[in-house]
């Protein structure tokens, strides 16, 4: 089993995390291929990551621009090539820029008939209708995959497995955590999912919107609780996506709602026994975990993972409210998310999905070449 893998806008949040990720699933299961990465301006934190991905995993540098040429030798930089030379070098493609950037390399992975992963952030439709207007042939097959769902490894893996998908757009962080927590509760009767997302807004470039007063409310469902509607389509879903002022982690204040008398006890069962989701306990031998700040340290600095302390799942605290509403129950819940890394799961699952790597292995696959774990913190986790 072999496959080139291509990366673009490596040094990105998520990027950074998926080569790593990758590059430790293709070492566990003997995948050959190498890791290309695309190199655009040279500034310090490309450079930095450059120098990383160099001594962990010896990646290979290509130039989009040849005029860029002497200050990246300068960092060290060992260049194999040109723009045309990543795309005719990369069997699959990993387009990981800031939205709306997307454009130019999923044309050239196109042209160059390269499978692509898009990353939670894209627009498929826009991508569809800006590659029409710029004249590009589109197959029906492409048509076909940007027009379908979200990509959720966890519940639909083997269907783009087996339906030859060449293009996949992994779900974002908050899709993604919203998906863990419906695959866990629908075998309880969840009907429907309301609320809010507390979405982090403190990037360094949004310094001016971290005040304690900066929250931006938005006016209507945001686009989390529609993708996620795509995998899960017998589940309705209406969920604001506010931002606020905090670096991590995205906090989501769920209302599920199920047909029946389920209680909190069954889902957190369910949650414990889900891939990738630790139930943190609201009380621990007296102490209270009830700041997002404390339950991120005591789990981070007490659960390390072999590719980054940074990399941890969704934890979903046990204080959970239930409320009965004649034939209905909702239980209202807080879960939290880590925006770099939930995702990251994904895009190793869909780069295995280029390799047709069986269905049957996958996720395990991916959870112990991972360290992934679920369960209850910190004494039953598997």
């Amino acid at each position: 089993m072999k496959l080139n893998a291509g990366f673009i806008g490596f040094d990105g949040t998520e990027s950074k995390r998926a080569i790593l990720a990758i590059w430790q699933t293709k070492e566990a299961e003997g995948i050959g291929g190498d890791l290309n990465v695309l190199l655009r301006t040279p500034h310090a934190r490309a450079k930095s990551m450059l120098g990383k991905f160099t001594r962990m995993c010896n990646v290979r540098a290509f130039l989009t621009d040849e005029k860029d040429r002497p200050a990246w030798e300068k960092a060290g930089a060992k260049i194999e090539g040109g723009y045309e030379d990543f795309f005719e070098e990369s069997d699959v493609v990993v387009v990981g820029t800031p939205e709306d950037q997307e454009l130019p390399y999923v044309q050239a992975s196109l042209s160059h008939d390269c499978k692509t992963i898009l990353m939670g952030g894209a627009h498929r439709a826009k991508i569809e209708q800006d590659l029409s207007k710029s004249g590009v042939e589109i197959p029906e097959s492409i048509r076909k995959d940007l027009a379908g769902e979200f990509f959720f490894g966890l519940d639909n893996y083997e269907r783009f497995l087996e339906g030859g998908a060449k293009l996949v757009q992994c779900t974002s962080c908050n899709t993604t955590a919203i998906c863990r927590a419906v695959l866990a509760a629908k075998p309880l009767g969840l009907k429907a999912v309301i609320g809010n997302l507390d979405r982090r807004s403190g990037d360094p470039h949004n310094t001016v919107k971290i005040s304690p007063n900066a929250i931006q409310f938005g006016s209507g469902v945001g686009h989390q609780g529609r993708d996620a509607g795509t995998v899960f389509k017998d589940v309705e879903f209406s969920v604001r996506a506010s931002k606020v002022p905090t670096t991590m982690p995205h906090v989501h204040h769920l209302n599920l709602i199920f047909e029946g008398e389920p209680g909190p006890e069954e889902l957190l069962e369910r949650l414990s026994s889900t891939r990738r989701v630790a139930v943190i306990p609201y009380e621990d031998a007296g102490k209270k975990h009830d700041w997002t700040s404390e339950i991120l340290e005591a789990f981070v600095s007490g659960f390390e993972r072999p590719i980054s302390p940074e990399i941890f799942e969704l934890l979903f605290s046990d204080a959970i409210i239930p409320f009965k509403l004649g034939n209905y129950t909702i239980m209202q819940t807080v879960m939290l998310v880590e925006q770099m890394s939930l995702p990251v799961p994904n895009y190793v699952e869909a780069y295995l999905l280029f390799c047709k790597f069986p269905a049957s292995r996958v996720h395990e696959s991916v959870d112990k070449a991972l360290g992934v774990v679920h369960g209850v913190w910190p004494d039953k986790l598997s």
